[in-house]
């Protein structure tokens, strides 16, 4: 890695081009050619694809081949003429043709929804909506339940929040953050409950047997007792044990008093959520097909189908409880009930919140998705998003400000043993920034490494610990490791730091997995950071 600072001068060439502009550019080699067009483009407002860049000692281009460290300072920014001209002219025809083809499709798709709402109408249910209205209408009674003050009280007992709040201020702590705002403290509070809810919780397919704890099957279905009911649970399973014989009732709560949390209701070809979450974007839910998902909250109802995939006419031909003009009016009329009693000021709200989603929903189910880009925690959404993601990435690294664009990395430094910071691509080299805060340094003691949960052969074994002075524009090794082996899962290693440096920042850049070969992935369980700040 080599920091230069590049001179790119842009116009004033023949012709009475006038005067050159002058535009100084830090760039660290480490990042590649697509980085450094980047930041010309942002400088010159030239588009990466339309950028030729000439070394002006010797009039050589700068392409993928280039030498970036060895190259002199001074750079051109010339016009692209001739045979590149043609190069961009075929190259917007063929962008042309790809539009061609998006809107063909798009065609093709509101067609099929034409066809499909034109069969529906020979296969709904002519009863108003009744049906639609009956089986949506009860989970609004089971969601209000969660905001009875008795309840939530209960729930708070189940909860360990002194705990939980003690992690949060660890977490902030440890990216230096020593006096967090509320809003700050109940962020960090709300991820580690999440955490915690994700650990505590789990989906039972099969309770272990009641009379010796060992693996049951189940046999079928029982008949709710009164004491059952009374929390919901008209769903009761029945199992029998494997190995005693023994039978097991396995009730299904749907009272916070018995459960903590907001569940997924499944009936026939309604789910329900009290969360609206992406979990399938093909709409399978337990090897079954919805029709329907219904967002509910104690503010009403909504229709968010079209957020859960992209075949909207294949749904619609299942969609035959009732039209699709009368599931808004019913979904309406049972919001309007529930809002009845809010101020006009509260209403307002409300109803913008509902205008900004009714728009999103309209053009959900018509974004296209890329599955040939990975971006790390997320493998869906539209082409512009993870587009603007990717550029957000490099506008970041190119402004020296934090060059981690994805919750998860943020795993790496939160304390939490069962998390874990994992790169895709990583296995021959990744790296993370961690920046103290508001202008503090801090001089490193030593820092500790924890394997991950799992394969071992994702473990870091070489690596560099790099310190910044000035957050990150250049960087200097304080420490370097090679052929490190972690013995065990959550094996926790400790590394002296030899080298005094006081730094704002610091990077570590991972070379090289235990067992890259057929492994394209990085993993890390956490990084712990000791030193005196200042």
């Amino acid at each position: 890695m080599v920091v230069r600072r590049f001179v790119v001068r842009q116009g004033g060439g023949g012709g009475g081009g006038g005067e050159a502009e002058e535009h100084e550019v830090e760039y660290d080699t480490e990042h590649g050619l697509d980085i450094l067009r980047l930041q010309i483009f942002s400088l010159t407002s030239v588009p990466p694809e339309l950028q030729k860049i000439v070394v002006e000692a010797d009039g050589s281009v700068v392409d993928d081949g280039t030498d970036l460290e060895a190259i002199s300072e001074g750079l051109r920014l010339v016009a692209i003429t001739g045979e590149e001209e043609e190069a961009e002219a075929a190259a917007a025809a063929e962008a042309a043709r790809a539009q061609e083809k998006s809107d063909e499709e798009l065609a093709r798709m509101i067609q099929a929804e034409e066809e499909a709402l034109l069969l529906q109408q020979y296969s709904i249910r002519n009863d108003g909506g009744e049906e639609f209205r009956e089986r949506v209408e009860p989970y609004m009674h089971q969601v209000l339940m969660y905001e009875d003050p008795m309840r939530q009280e209960a729930a708070r007992k189940t909860v360990p929040m002194d705990e939980l709040q003690e992690k949060a201020l660890v977490s902030l702590a440890k990216e230096g953050n020593f006096s967090p705002s509320k809003d700050e403290e109940d962020h960090a509070f709300l991820l580690q409950l999440l955490f915690w809810f994700k650990q505590s919780f789990r989906w039972v397919n099969a309770p272990p047997c009641d009379s010796c704890g060992r693996e049951t099957f189940n046999v079928g279905m029982g008949t709710a007792l009164p004491s059952e009911i009374k929390f919901g649970a008209n769903r009761v399973e029945i199992y029998r044990c494997n190995y005693c014989s023994s039978t097991t009732r396995f009730p299904r709560y749907n009272d916070p008093y018995k459960k903590l949390g907001k569940d997924a209701v499944e009936n026939g070809p309604i789910a329900l959520h009290s969360t609206v979450e992406v979990l399938d974007m093909k709409l399978v839910w337990w090897n079954k097909k919805l029709d329907y998902v219904i967002a509910i909250s104690k503010d009403g109802v909504r229709d968010v189908t079209k957020r859960y995939t992209r075949k909207w006419h294949e749904v619609l031909s299942r969609r035959i409880i009732t039209s699709e003009d009368t599931v808004p009016a019913i979904l309406s009329s049972i919001t309007g009930k529930y809002r009845s009693g809010l101020s006009i000021d509260g209403l307002t709200a409300l109803e913008n919140r509902d205008k900004k989603e009714s728009e999103e929903l309209s053009k959900a189910a018509y974004l296209e998705v890329d599955t040939s880009i990975s971006l790390p925690g997320r493998q869906s959404g539209s082409v512009e998003w993870r587009k603007a993601r990717v550029m957000r990435f490099a506008q970041k690294v190119t402004n020296s400000q934090e060059a981690i664009d994805s919750v998860q990395a943020t795993a790496a430094f939160d304390g939490i043993r069962s998390s874990k910071w994992e790169e895709p691509d990583g296995a021959k080299g990744c790296w993370i920034i961690y920046r103290m805060l508001d202008g503090q340094t801090c001089e490193l003691d030593s820092y500790d490494l924890m394997s991950a949960n799992d394969v071992p052969e994702r473990d870091p074994m070489d690596w560099v610990l790099e310190g910044s002075t000035d957050g990150g524009s250049t960087w200097n090794t304080i420490d370097a490791r090679s052929s490190v082996i972690f013995d065990s899962r959550f094996y926790r290693k400790t590394f002296t730091v030899d080298k005094r440096y006081k730094a704002n920042a610091f990077r570590f850049r991972f070379l090289r997995v235990r067992e890259s070969n057929g492994n394209p992935r990085f993993q890390i369980g956490s990084i712990d950071l000791y030193g005196k700040s200042t």
